[in-house]
């Protein structure tokens, strides 16, 4: 998706009233984290902070993020609605469902398809690998589509080439697509 598309997508379910989605998306976007590590996210690791330390499942490895001003609005924002509908727990479950605990990502990866097809966002594969490419997708972007941003990415994710990070934010077939309307 689109750094533009998922900015124009974050504030439609901010303007809607959808806390828990709009927060998914916009935590995905800025901290390109794989959904088992954002899921259980509670509010008190992030609230009111500059990072935030996080163990990867996959991976194990550690990793310190820098949490976006952006977020910080943002979590403020929904700590504000939550506390509005009595619903709000400190040491809670950012997402938690009705029942205290994180959602699954089989039932989060039903939700963003659709909230994807309900606000007509059209993507490739809508699921909450979407946020962690787009997130990618953009660092690459921002630092000028430049080699150094792939070795930096290709780093983050842990994977074994930058051939397969090129893959992994879509790059090859951006170039395969080129080549086709080239002729």
């Amino acid at each position: 998706m689109e750094w533009n598309t998922f900015l124009g997508f974050s504030q439609r379910l901010k303007q809607d009233g959808l806390v828990k989605d709009y927060l998914l998306l916009t935590i995905g976007c800025y901290f390109g984290l794989r959904a088992s590590d954002i899921l259980p996210l509670q509010w008190n690791q992030l609230l009111d902070k500059d990072e935030v330390i996080i163990i990867e499942k996959k991976t194990k490895k550690v990793r310190c993020i820098k949490i976006n001003p952006k977020v910080q609005e943002a979590l403020q924002w929904g700590k504000k609605e939550l506390e509005s509908g009595d619903k709000f727990i400190s040491d809670g479950f950012i997402f938690a469902t009705r029942f205290g605990g994180p959602p699954t990502i089989s039932y989060v990866n039903k939700r963003l398809k659709k909230l994807c097809s309900r606000y007509n966002v059209r993507v490739a594969k809508a699921s909450t690998h979407l946020m962690r490419k787009t997130f990618a997708q953009e660092l690459w972007r921002k630092d000028g589509e430049s080699e150094r941003a792939l070795v930096y990415l290709s780093d983050l994710f842990g994977h074994s080439s930058v051939s397969i990070t090129r893959r992994y934010i879509g790059l090859q077939s951006e170039k395969f697509a080129e080549m086709y309307l080239s002729l």
